[in-house]
C-alpha cells in the first residue's frame, strides 16, 4: 500500500529579502498522519516566533469547519489550543478546501496545524490516533487562499574544525605534566649540565667503506652531421699519384741528409754494418721514431703488465679491501710488498725525491741522485705509472744529480726540479723529449727543496717556485720573469739559549765558523696561515717566518740536536706536527708549546717520516733499512711493526698514498717499493679526539704542558665553530 502525506506551505509573491528582516508573517505547514499513525512533522527551527501573538479559540468553532462531534471529543484535553489555532488560521485567511486520500486514513488537520504552529507543551499527543474511517475523508477546509509572505529560519550548523594543532603543554602537577617535567630535567642535564662530560670509550668500527667510482660511464653524444662528397675516377687516380710523389720525396731527403760532402754519415755506434741499411731496417728505424707508435707501444705494455699485477693494482686502488667481518681479526701492523719501481738505468742511484702527480694519482715523478757526497753520478728523473710497474713513461736525464722535485698545483704538467748545483729547472711532462720551461742561473749551492706556493698582494693569482739552498737562502721563482730570484730570507746562525728541546752543553769553540749562515734543508708551510712558513737547518732549529716580514724570522726553537730532515703537520689535529732528525729521534710538538710532547727514540738516525691519512695516531718512520710503524694510541715505548727492506738498503724516502692504504719507500739503491699495510686496526671515528686523548695519557707525568694542551684544544674547537 502506498504511503501518502500531504504538505501545504504558503509562499511569497514578492521579491526576496533578508531572512528574518522587518515582520513578516511564518510559514505555515500543513501535515497529516499516514495510515500508521506516525508524525513526520518536522520541527520548527526556532518555534518561539510564533508566541507573540495570543491565539483563542473553541471547540465549537473548530467543528464548524467541518470536523464531527466524534472528533471534537477528542480534542477535549486542548481545547484553548484549538482556540488559538481558529484565529490564526482566519488571520491568515486560509479558506477551506477539499483534501482526499486513498485508502483508510485519518485525516488530523488540527493536531498537524497544532504540531507546526504551537508549542510543544500544547500540541496533541502523537500516541493519541483517532479510529481510522473506511471510505473518503470530509472536506475539512472549504477554501484556501495563496499566502503573501514566506519566511525562513536559519539555524546555526554544527561546528568543524580545519586545523588542529597539538598542544605542546601539559597542565602542572598532572601525570602528564609530571612527565614532562622529568624529560626537559634530563634533557637539561645532557647538554648544558653536568652530563654533557660523560666518558666517551675509544673504539674501532667495522664499518665498511664504500668504493667511489673514479670515472663517469656516460659519455657524451657524438653531433653528426649530414654531408656529401662527389669523387670521380680521375680525382681519386690523381691523389694516388701526388702520394706516391710525396714518398719520393721524403726518401731523396732522407738520402742526402745521410750523404754529406761526398761522407757517408755513420751511426752513434760507428760500425760498418751501419753504413748500408736495407729498406726495412730504414723503415723500422723511421716507425721506433714515430709518437703514434710509441703511445701505442706504451698502452700494450700497460695490458700486458695488468696480467702480472691486477690483484696488487686492485689494493692499490682501494677495490680489494679487508673483510670487516671476518674471523680472527689481529691488529699486526704488516707491510706487504706489491712491487718495486726499479729497472736498468737506476742502478747506483739513489731515491732522494718523489710526488704525486694532482690530477692523476696514479702518475709518480721520481728524481735520482747522490745521498753520499762523494758519489759521482748523474742525476735522473722517471715518470712511472701504476699501470706499468716495469717500465717507466717517461725519462729525463740531467748532469748533475736530482734533489728535490714537485709538481704544479695549478698546472699538473709542469715539474720542478731542483738540482745539486743549485740550478732549477721546469719541465714539461707532456713531452717525451727533454721540454724546459725555465731555467734558473745556477748559485752552486745545492737546493735542498723545492715547492710551488701562490704569491701574496699583487703576485696573489701567480703560482711561485719557492727554493731552499744549502747557503741559508730561500728564494722564490716566477715563470712569467723567466725564473729570476727574488730572496725572501736567509737563515743565520742561532746564537744563545734557545727554547724547545733541552740540548747538552757544548764546549766552547773559538775557532771562527767559516759561515755565519745554516742550512736550509726544508720549508714547511702552515696548514692554516699561507703567509706563515717553518724552515729547518742542518743545526737542529726551526725558524718561523712570514712572507710579509723578509730577512727576519718570528720564532725559533731547538727541534734536535743534528740536522732536521723533515717536519709535516698532522692531517687530522693542524696543531700537531712531528719532526725527525740525524740524532736518532722522533719528536710530536703542539704549535704553541715550547716542549716536546713525544719523543720516540732509536740508535740510527731518521731520513723521514710520514703520518697516516686514515689513522690519526699513526706515524711511519725510516730508519736505517727499517720501516717502522707508531700507533701512539697503543703505546709509546716500541714499535707497533718493524719491517726491514727488501734489498737491504738505506732507506730515503717514504710517503703514504692519498687513500693510506699504501706505502711507498725509496731507497739509496734506486729502488721505490710499494707496500699495502695488512691486519690494520678499524679507522676510528673523531679522529682528532682520538689524537688529543692518547697525547694526553702520554702528559699524565707532565701536567703543565698537558693543561697547555687541552687549551690549545679549547682553542681549537672554538675556531671551528665560528
Amino acid at each position: 500500500m502506498e504511503k501518502h502525506h500531504r504538505v501545504s506551505m504558503v509562499s511569497t509573491q514578492h521579491s526576496r529579502k533578508p531572512i528574518l528582516v522587518g515582520k513578516k508573517k511564518p510559514i505555515k505547514v500543513i501535515i497529516v498522519y499516514n495510515e500508521l499513525g506516525e508524525n513526520v512533522t518536522p520541527k520548527p527551527l526556532n518555534p518561539d516566533i510564533f508566541l507573540s501573538r495570543d491565539r483563542q479559540s473553541s471547540v465549537h468553532e473548530i467543528v464548524d469547519y467541518g470536523m464531527s462531534e466524534s472528533s471534537t471529543t477528542q480534542l477535549s484535553k486542548s481545547s484553548q489550543s484549538a482556540v488559538r489555532f481558529k484565529q490564526e488560521m482566519e488571520k491568515q485567511g486560509i479558506g477551506h478546501s477539499t483534501v482526499q486520500y486513498r485508502g483508510s486514513m485519518q485525516a488530523l488537520v488540527c493536531d498537524a496545524y497544532l504540531d507546526a504552529f504551537l508549542p510543544e507543551e500544547e500540541r496533541f499527543d502523537d500516541t493519541e490516533v483517532l479510529p481510522a474511517t473506511v471510505g473518503t475523508v470530509k472536506p475539512i477546509f472549504k477554501e484556501r487562499k495563496i499566502p503573501t509572505s514566506v519566511s525562513l529560519i536559519l539555524n546555526e550548523t554544527s561546528t568543524f574544525f580545519l586545523l588542529d594543532i597539538t598542544s605542546t603543554t601539559e597542565i602542572k602537577e598532572t601525570d602528564e605534566g609530571i612527565l614532562v617535567e622529568q624529560d626537559n630535567e634530563l634533557y637539561d642535564f645532557l647538554t648544558i649540565g653536568k652530563g654533557k662530560h660523560r666518558k666517551v670509550v675509544q673504539t674501532e668500527a667495522q664499518t665498511m667503506a664504500m668504493v667511489l667510482k673514479t670515472r663517469n660511464t656516460s659519455y657524451e653524444k657524438v653531433k653528426t652531421q649530414p654531408g656529401s662528397a662527389f669523387a670521380s675516377v680521375y680525382d681519386m687516380y690523381d691523389t694516388l699519384l701526388e702520394t706516391k710523389e710525396e714518398h719520393e720525396e721524403e726518401d731523396v731527403e732522407e738520402d742526402e741528409e745521410e750523404v754529406e760532402e761526398g761522407n757517408v754519415k755513420l751511426e752513434e755506434s760507428g760500425s760498418v754494418d751501419s753504413i748500408k741499411l736495407s729498406a726495412d731496417e730504414k723503415c723500422m728505424s723511421k716507425l721506433i721514431k714515430n709518437p703514434k707508435f710509441l703511445d701505442a707501444c706504451i698502452v700494450m705494455e700497460r695490458l700486458l703488465a695488468n696480467n702480472c699485477f691486477n690483484e696488487q693494482q686492485k689494493v692499490f686502488m682501494g677495490l680489494s679491501e679487508p673483510d670487516p667481518f671476518r674471523e680472527n681479526i689481529q691488529y699486526k701492523y704488516r707491510l706487504n710488498l706489491l712491487w718495486t719501481f726499479a729497472n736498468n738505468d737506476t742502478i747506483g742511484k739513489s731515491v732522494n725525491c718523489c710526488d704525486w702527480n694532482p690530477a692523476n694519482k696514479g702518475i709518480l715523478a721520481v728524481g735520482y741522485g747522490k745521498f753520499y757526497f762523494h758519489d759521482n753520478v748523474t742525476g735522473l728523473i722517471l715518470i712511472w705509472n701504476i699501470k706499468n710497474p716495469v717500465q717507466p713513461e717517461r725519462k729525463y736525464s740531467f748532469q748533475q744529480p736530482v734533489t728535490t722535485l714537485q709538481f704544479s698545483k695549478g698546472t699538473p704538467a709542469l715539474l720542478a726540479v731542483g738540482f745539486y748545483n743549485g740550478s732549477v729547472k721546469i719541465l714539461n711532462i707532456c713531452s717525451r723529449e727533454t721540454m724546459i720551461i725555465g731555467e734558473n742561473v745556477p748559485t752552486f749551492e745545492p737546493c735542498w727543496d723545492i715547492s710551488w706556493q701562490y704569491g701574496r698582494n699583487e703576485r696573489r693569482n701567480e703560482e711561485l717556485v719557492m727554493v731552499t739552498f744549502d747557503d741559508g737562502k730561500i728564494g722564490a721563482y716566477s715563470i712569467q720573469r723567466k725564473l729570476q730570484m727574488s730572496q725572501l730570507m736567509r737563515v743565520g746562525k742561532a746564537d744563545g739559549k734557545l727554547k724547545g728541546y733541552e740540548a747538552m752543553k757544548k764546549c766552547t769553540s773559538l775557532s771562527i765558523p767559516v759561515s755565519r749562515y745554516a742550512s736550509a734543508f726544508f720549508v714547511c708551510f702552515h696548514p692554516f696561515d699561507p703567509s706563515l712558513y717553518f724552515v729547518g737547518t742542518n743545526e737542529g732549529t726551526i725558524h718561523k717566518c712570514s712572507l710579509n716580514y723578509l730577512s727576519q724570522h718570528l720564532d725559533v726553537f731547538l727541534a734536535h740536536e743534528g740536522s732536521v730532515h723533515e717536519m709535516k703537520f698532522s692531517p687530522f689535529f693542524k696543531q700537531i706536527f712531528a719532526t725527525c732528525g740525524d740524532d736518532w729521534h722522533t719528536r710530536i710538538w703542539a704549535e704553541g708549546i715550547p716542549e716536546p710532547i713525544l719523543t720516540i727514540g732509536g740508535m740510527q738516525s731518521v731520513e723521514g717520516l710520514d703520518w697516516s691519512p686514515t689513522h690519526s695516531t699513526m706515524v711511519v718512520v725510516i730508519r736505517s733499512s727499517n720501516i717502522e710503524i707508531w700507533d701512539v694510541q697503543r703505546k709509546v715505548y716500541e714499535a707497533q711493526s718493524i719491517t726491514a727492506s727488501p734489498t737491504g738498503s738505506r732507506n730515503t724516502v717514504v710517503q703514504f698514498t692519498e687513500s693510506g692504504r699504501c706505502l711507498i719507500v725509496g731507497d739509496t739503491d734506486g729502488n721505490v717499493h710499494f707496500f699495502s699495510l695488512e691486519d690494520m686496526p678499524f679507522v676510528p671515528f673523531f679522529q682528532e679526539n682520538l689524537l688529543s686523548d692518547s697525547l694526553a695519557r702520554v702528559l699524565i707525568t707532565n701536567p703543565q704542558v698537558l693543561a697547555s694542551l687541552k687549551k690549545l684544544r679549547r682553542a681549537a674547537k672554538q675556531s671551528k665553530l665560528t
